[in-house]
């Protein structure tokens, strides 16, 4: 964990300014910061404010995942709120690393700091460095910057995030060219009448309440980050409450942004602070390391209802990257698993490669060694000229996988001296493999299965 000595005893000073945050000396913590073109493992730039995420430790509600995206890197913190999990609004008035952001009465509550990422906008001017740029609430209570409450009361084009009991809304309280564009929960007479426990403002929104759309109206303040390039940070979180805590290390176009999230099925999404400030911190120890996710029907679902796969192509290697592209550059959309085999659409040479499309957007680069690939006519000629086979146990305890892999989930065992009729036989992890049954296969050897046809 990258903690220096000197640091510590200014930081517990500080802390006597901050709303509730303390320094939380823990382990193996991972940390990523921007540095113009990539991503970094140190932190550079001190900020006032973080959204984080605490857990009792008592689940696997979050999960880091790391991908690239056009040759940009970008990282994805995944947090299932729920008892033993939840995503805050911290901040100190004195700015801090990130990973020095977490709050005191939460971890005497019980919770383990778990990681996070950058907050919102902030000065930079000097004498002035780190006050926020529109609102930063904490327990139901807007902090202060001095005497200054930090309220979204000013800033064209920065909406704000409010997060209650694990949901978060997205709202816009801004001029817009001279014109207040806020909705009706400001008002001349009371000021803000807002009940939430948490708030952070951003500067615009990709989606809010399930559509693609931009709340401020397209309103900027100094900056006008829909063309600003560099580095990012997103917050944003899915219809099923699942944040996704997102920073991307380099310059993209809005359309790949609003794309890459659309991907991912986001619900409401709100651009943070980007450039420098674009950091992440998770504690490995208590975060799960994952793989890109894909759609449920990121195999199965061909590009229209009416085409038909043109063939099949086998996997034979670990960890064949999928791409939404025929091309290595093509976002990374997860792994073909080895031993499996999946449809295909529609297939396009390189060059180099061979790329197979097995399903919207999803394409894997092929080459003799990596895959096997059968036209539709081949699977069809060899489908008839194959036939079923009875295949008699001979051993205890035989494993039946719901493919045919070593690493393929367990579905039970097959009975000792039972005979059982297979309908399809491959070879894979040098073993034969029988399929005895919808998703049910076993691995065989003259020892262990005795074959007739």
């Amino acid at each position: 964990m990258k903690k220096q000595s000197d640091r510590i005893l200014g930081l517990i000073l500080a802390c006597f300014l901050c709303s509730g945050t303390v320094l939380s000396v823990q382990a193996e913590e991972v940390t990523h910061a921007w540095d113009e073109e990539t991503r970094i493992d140190t932190l550079r730039r001190k900020v006032v404010s973080a959204v984080n995420v605490y857990t009792d430790g008592k689940a696997e509600d979050i999960t880091h995942e790391e991908g690239i995206l056009e040759d940009v890197y970008y990282d994805i913190l995944r947090v299932n709120p729920s008892e033993h999990t939840h995503v805050q609004i911290d901040y100190c008035e004195t700015p801090q690393y990130l990973d020095e952001l977490a709050d005191m009465e939460t971890l005497d509550r019980g919770y383990l700091y778990a990681g996070g990422i950058n907050g919102g906008y902030f000065s930079m001017e000097e004498g002035n460095y780190g006050q926020p740029v529109g609102a930063v609430r904490r327990n139901n209570e807007w902090t202060c910057w001095g005497p200054i409450k930090n309220t979204p009361a000013y800033g064209n084009g920065f909406a704000t995030a409010y997060i209650t009991d694990g949901q978060m809304k997205l709202r816009y309280h801004g001029w817009a060219w001279g014109q207040w564009n806020g909705d009706d929960l400001w008002h001349w007479s009371s000021g803000y009448r807002i009940n939430e426990d948490y708030a952070i403002s951003g500067s615009y929104t990709y989606f809010a309440d399930g559509r693609q759309q931009d709340i401020t109206g397209g309103a900027y303040g100094d900056i006008n980050y829909r063309t600003y390039g560099r580095a990012l940070t997103i917050l944003a979180q899915k219809a099923d409450r699942q944040f996704l805590l997102i920073t991307i290390y380099g310059t993209l176009g809005e359309e790949t942004v609003l794309s890459f999230l659309t991907d991912l099925k986001v619900h409401d999404a709100i651009r943070m602070d980007g450039g420098g400030s674009t950091q992440m911190v998770y504690e490995s120890s208590l975060v799960k390391e994952t793989g890109p996710e894909l759609a449920d029907t990121a195999f199965s679902e061909p590009l229209a209802e009416e085409e038909d796969p043109i063939g099949m192509v086998s996997v034979h290697v670990d960890k064949l990257r999928v791409r939404s592209a025929p091309r290595t550059t093509g976002t990374a959309r997860g792994y073909a698993e080895n031993g499996e085999r999946y449809r295909v659409f529609e297939t396009e040479n390189d060059g180099t490669y061979t790329w197979y499309r097995i399903g919207r957007n999803r394409w894997i680069a092929g080459t003799d060694e990596w895959v096997e690939y059968e036209t539709a006519e081949e699977v069809r000629a060899r489908s008839d000229a194959q036939k079923e086979l009875q295949v008699t146990v001979n051993v205890d305890h035989l494993n039946i996988r719901s493919r045919p892999s070593i690493s393929a989930s367990l579905k039970g065992q097959a009975v000792k001296g039972h005979t059982y009729t297979a309908m399809e036989e491959k070879t894979a992890y040098g073993y034969t493999w029988y399929r005895i049954g919808e998703d049910s296969w076993i691995a065989g050897t003259d020892e262990w299965v005795s074959v007739k046809d």
